[in-house]
């Protein structure tokens, strides 16, 4: 076996270690890479309930008040009816 100089034995692990580096870097890249892509996908396929969200929002209330009346439900007008 050929003797190396300590500087050679120090290169080769390097390179070595860079080289290893490189492909964890391109497995990495690939992982980030697909879930970009899953990501876009969902996206795409939107979400029903994004759009129920959404309904309300873009709704003005009944009145000034900002309350909607005919969502009340007035118990004491229940008591009226019972009574006649």
């Amino acid at each position: 076996m050929a003797e190396t100089k300590p500087g050679e034995r120090i290169e080769r692990s390097l390179q070595h270690d860079a080289d290893e580096l490189d492909e964890r870097i391109e497995r990495l890249d690939d992982h980030i890479g697909e879930a970009k892509r899953k990501a876009v996908a969902r996206k795409e396929e939107g979400s029903p309930f994004d759009e129920a969200a959404g309904d309300w929002e873009d709704t003005e209330p009944a009145d000034s008040t900002g309350e909607d009346a005919s969502a009340f439900d007035d118990p004491e007008a229940d008591e009226d009816d019972e009574e006649a």
